[in-house]
C-alpha cells in the first residue's frame, strides 16, 4: 500500500453508491484484515462476512453483492462452487483467494468464471482495495459488452423475423445489383426459389420496358443524389408472367460514405393494376356505347343537372348538347309527370334503390310532347350514396300512340261486350281464361272482367265435375275445329245457387287460320225453367183449390156457422145438453172449414207479392209471432230459445206465415210441459236459411218426404187440430224465392224444420251464368 497510489474509490465505479462486498473466509484473522482494508476511511465499502459455503449461500438467498471475495478452500467445500453461471440473472463478479500459489488452480478458477485470482500474502491483502476496484471496473466493461452483444443479437433477430415474415417482398442487393438476400414473399412474388433468386441481377427480373428506369434510379442512389426511391414497375416471374410491384429502394452507406448495399421493399400491386386497367377498358367501352348508342344516354348530377348527353338524346329532346348542360331534369319534364319524376329521384338520392325504371313524357324544345322509357342508375360513392346518375331513354312515342289506339279499340270492344245481355268469355288452347264480359265476370264471382285473366274453370265457383265438363267441351270444339251450339248444362253459381245454362262455343283462329282458343256465350234460363215448373204446379194447386171452393166450402159456410151460433144463444133454455153440444160441434167444424179455406187462399196467393226493397229483420218477425202465441206458449209451458237471425228480402207477411206455422206446429208437438224450442238462422253467400227445432216425438222416417204435401197430416198430425196446408204453404213460399224447405231429425229426438231462400234485390233476379 504505497502512499503514492490513488486512494481507492470504488464508488466512482458504481457512481457514488456504497459497494456491497461478500467476504467468504473461514480464517478470522484474514477476514478481519480484509474487512479493515476494504472499509478504510475514504472508501465507501460495506463488507458482509460468511465463514462457510453454507453461510454464504444463506446470505445470498436474500442479498446480491456487487463483488464476492471467496477463499478457495472452505470447511464445507471449494469456493468456486459459489461462482454463478455466466449470463444468469443476478450474476456478480467473484475474486478467488488461496493460501498457496498454483498456476493450474488459477487457470481452473478463471475458467470456472472467477474474475481474478489472488494468493493470500500480506502484500496482496494490503492491495485488496485496488484488486476490488480493478475487478469492479472490469466487470462493468464485461457487463456493458454483454448488453451490447445481446442488443445486437436481438436487433438482428428482430430484423430477421421481420424480413422473413414481411407481407411484402424484401431483398438485400449488392452495390452491383445482385441479390444477397431475399425473403419468402419476394420468392412467391417472383416465382423463384431463394437459391435461384440469389443468382439473379435486379435487371434480370425487371420487365424490359422498365429496365432503363430501374437502372437510372439505382444510379442516383449510388451517386448519393437520392437515398430512397419509390416507383412502380413490372417484374418478370420465373414462369414468364408479369407481376406489378411498388418498389421502395433505400441505399445503406458505411461510415466511410461508401454504398454498402441496397434495401428493397416490394408490394404486390398486380390486382390494383388489373383493376385500374379493367376500369380504363370499362370506361372506354362505356364511352364508346354512350357516344354511339341508338337510345338516348345522359349523365346527371345528384341535383338533376345534365353533365353529359349523347347525340341520340339531343335528337330526341330537340336541344343541342351545349343547351342541355345548362338545364335540369324538371326543365324538360311534362307537367303531368313532374311529381312522379321528383319522387323517383328522391328514392335514388336516399339510397333506397340503386335503379329506377319508368315511363314519362318529355317537353321538346319546340313545345311538343314525346314519350320515353327511362332507366336511371345511381353510381355510388364510398359512403353508398350516389355520386351521379346514368340514364338511358328509349323513344316510345310511336309505340305509345299505337298502344293508345289498341287500348281504345279494346275499351270499345269491352264496352260492346259488357252491354250484351249474354255472358261471353274466351279461353286459350289450355282452357285458361283470356277475358270475358261484365255479365260473365259477375256470374263467375269476380269483381271485373280483367280479374278472369289467367284463371281456369277450377279457380271459379263451379263444381269440379262441372269444370271437367266445360273443359272437355272446350277440347272437343278446338280439336274438331267445329262449333257446339245450345249445350244444355247445369252450373253452380258464385251466389251458391244451381243454374241451368244454354251454352254455345266456337273455335277461335289466328291470322293463319290455326285454332288458338275457344269463344263461348251462354244464357241462364234457370228462372224461366223454374217459373214454368212453378206455373204448372200453381195451376194444378189452383185447380184443386177452385174445385174445392166451388163445392160446398165458402157459400154455405157462413150461414152454417152463423145459425149454429144464433141457436146456441137464443135457444139455450129450450134445448137439452146434447142438442147444445151438437150445435157447438157444428160451429167448430164450420170454423175449421173456414180456417182451411183461408190457408188455401194464402197458398194460392204465394208468389204474387212483390219483394221488399230492404231486408226484413227476421228476429223482429219471430218476436211478433211469439207475442201472438203468448197464451198458447204459456198453456203448453214451452220456452223458446232464440239465436241470431239474418235479414232477408222476402215479404214480411209471408215470413210471418212461415214462422207462425213452424213455431205453432213445434209447440203443439213439443211433448211434455217444460219442453224447449230453438229458432235461429245463418247466411251463406246470397242464400239465407233458418230453422225451428223441437224435442218432441218427431216424425216417422217414412212420412218425412210427404209432410210438405197439401192436406197430408201424418200419424201424429191426426192427433192435433190442423188443416194440412201449412207446411205445403211454407214449401211453396221457399220455392217461389229461390229455395226450399226440408226436415231433419233433431239429435236426441224431435224435428228440425229448415227453410232456405235467396236474398235477391227487389229489382229482380240478378243475371247469372258460367263457362
Amino acid at each position: 500500500m504505497g502512499g503514492e497510489r490513488d486512494v481507492f474509490a470504488p464508488q466512482d465505479v458504481l457512481m457514488g453508491r456504497t459497494v456491497q462486498v461478500l467476504l467468504v473466509e473461514d480464517s478470522e484473522t484474514h477476514a478481519a484484515l480484509l474487512s479493515q482494508a476494504l472499509e478504510s476511511p475514504g472508501g465507501r465499502v460495506a463488507v458482509r462476512v460468511a465463514r462457510s459455503l453454507a453461510e454464504a449461500r444463506s446470505v445470498l438467498g436474500g442479498f446480491t453483492p456487487d463483488l464476492a471475495i471467496v477463499d478457495l478452500c472452505l470447511p464445507d467445500g471449494q469456493g468456486t462452487e459459489l461462482l454463478p453461471p455466466e449470463g444468469e440473472e443476478g450474476a456478480f463478479p467473484v475474486v478467488i483467494m488461496t493460501g498457496h500459489g498454483d498456476e493450474g488452480v488459477a487457470v481452473e478458477a478463471i475458467k470456472a468464471g472467477a474474475l481474478d485470482y489472488v494468493v493470500k500474502t500480506p502484500a496482496s491483502l494490503a492491495e485488496m482495495p485496488h484488486v476490488v476496484e480493478r475487478a469492479l471496473r472490469e466487470w462493468t466493461q464485461v457487463t456493458e459488452r454483454r448488453r451490447a452483444e445481446e442488443a445486437l443479437r436481438q436487433s438482428e433477430e428482430r430484423f430477421r423475423s421481420f424480413f422473413e415474415s414481411a407481407a411484402s417482398g424484401m431483398a438485400i442487393i449488392s452495390p452491383e445489383g445482385r441479390a444477397l438476400r431475399v425473403n419468402p414473399t419476394f420468392c412467391r412474388l417472383s416465382g423463384y426459389s431463394e437459391p435461384e433468386a440469389l443468382e439473379k441481377n435486379i435487371l434480370e427480373v425487371t420487365h424490359p420496358d422498365d429496365r432503363e428506369e430501374t437502372r437510372r434510379l439505382y444510379d442516383e442512389i449510388r451517386a448519393d443524389r437520392r437515398r430512397v426511391v419509390d416507383y412502380e414497375k413490372r417484374y418478370l416471374c420465373k414462369d414468364g408472367s408479369v407481376t406489378w410491384g411498388r418498389a421502395t429502394v433505400a441505399g445503406v452507406f458505411g461510415t466511410d460514405g461508401a454504398l454498402s448495399y441496397f434495401a428493397a421493399n416490394v408490394q404486390d400491386i398486380t390486382e390494383r393494376k388489373e383493376t385500374e386497367e379493367a376500369l380504363r377498358l370499362s370506361e372506354e367501352r362505356f364511352r364508346t356505347v354512350f357516344n354511339n348508342a341508338a337510345a338516348g344516354m345522359v349523365t346527371l348530377s345528384t341535383e338533376g343537372r345534365f353533365l353529359e348527353a349523347n347525340e341520340a338524346f339531343c335528337r330526341f329532346i330537340g336541344y343541342s348538347r351545349e343547351d342541355l348542360l345548362s338545364l335540369r331534369v324538371p326543365d324538360i319534364t311534362h307537367p303531368d309527370d313532374q311529381e312522379k319524376t321528383a319522387e323517383n329521384y328522391r328514392v335514388l338520392g336516399s339510397g333506397q334503390s340503386r335503379a329506377i325504371d319508368y315511363q314519362k313524357s318529355f317537353l321538346r324544345r319546340d313545345g311538343s310532347t314525346v314519350w320515353g322509357h327511362v332507366s336511371v342508375a345511381a353510381v355510388p360513392g364510398a359512403d353508398g350514396l350516389p355520386l351521379y346518375y346514368v340514364g338511358l331513354v328509349q323513344d316510345i312515342t310511336e309505340s305509345k300512340r299505337v298502344q293508345d289506339q289498341i287500348r281504345e279499340s279494346k275499351q270499345m270492344l269491352q264496352l260492346v261486350l259488357d252491354y250484351i245481355p249474354q255472358r261471353v268469355f274466351w279461353k286459350d288452347r289450355d282452357s285458361v281464361y283470356l277475358g270475358g264480359n261484365r255479365n260473365f265476370a259477375r256470374a263467375a264471382g269476380v269483381e271485373a272482367p280483367q280479374d278472369l285473366v289467367g284463371k281456369t274453370d277450377y279457380d271459379l265457383p263451379w263444381r269440379r265435375e262441372e269444370a271437367d265438363f266445360f273443359r272437355e267441351c272446350d277440347r272437343r270444339v278446338m280439336e274438331s275445329d267445329a262449333p257446339e251450339l245450345h249445350i244444355i248444362e247445369p252450373q253452380l253459381q258464385a251466389s251458391g245457387k244451381q243454374a241451368w245454362l244454354d251454352t254455345s262455343k266456337v273455335p277461335l283462329h289466328d291470322g293463319e287460320g290455326r285454332v288458338v282458343g275457344v269463344l263461348g256465350t251462354f244464357e241462364d234460363f234457370t228462372e224461366r225453367k223454374r217459373a214454368e215448373e212453378a206455373l204448372v204446379e200453381a195451376n194444378r194447386e189452383l185447380d184443386a183449390f177452385v174445385y174445392t171452393v166451388s163445392h160446398d166450402l165458402r157459400t154455405p159456410l157462413t150461414p152454417i156457422i152463423g145459425y149454429a151460433e144464433v141457436l146456441q144463444e137464443t135457444c139455450r133454455d129450450r134445448l137439452d145438453e146434447q142438442s147444445l153440444d151438437c150445435l157447438a160441434e157444428i160451429e167448430n167444424q164450420g170454423r175449421r172449414m173456414l180456417a182451411l179455406m183461408e190457408d188455401l187462399l194464402v197458398l194460392a196467393k204465394v208468389g204474387h207479392v212483390q219483394r221488399p226493397a230492404e231486408p226484413v229483420d227476421l228476429g223482429a218477425v219471430v218476436a211478433e209471432v211469439l207475442v201472438g202465441m203468448g197464451s198458447l206458449l204459456a198453456e203448453a209451458g214451452v220456452a223458446v230459445e232464440r239465436h241470431s237471425l239474418p235479414g232477408l228480402r222476402v215479404p214480411k207477411t209471408l215470413l210471418a206465415q212461415v214462422f207462425d206455422n213452424l213455431i205453432g206446429n213445434a209447440v203443439r208437438y213439443a211433448g211434455a210441459e217444460g219442453a224447449s224450442l230453438e229458432v235461429g238462422g245463418e247466411r251463406t253467400g246470397a242464400m239465407v236459411r233458418f230453422f225451428v227445432r223441437d224435442h218432441g216425438p218427431g216424425i216417422p222416417a217414412g212420412e218425412r218426404e210427404r209432410v210438405f204435401e197439401v192436406f197430408f197430416r201424418g200419424t201424429e198430425g191426426k192427433k192435433v187440430q190442423g188443416t194440412g196446408v201449412g207446411l205445403a204453404t211454407i214449401q211453396k213460399i221457399a220455392r217461389c224465392y229461390g229455395g226450399r224447405a226440408w226436415l231433419e231429425e233433431t239429435p236426441g229426438g224431435g224435428c228440425t224444420f229448415w227453410v232456405e231462400m235467396e236474398d235477391a234485390p227487389a229489382t229482380g233476379q240478378e243475371p247469372q251464368g258460367g263457362g
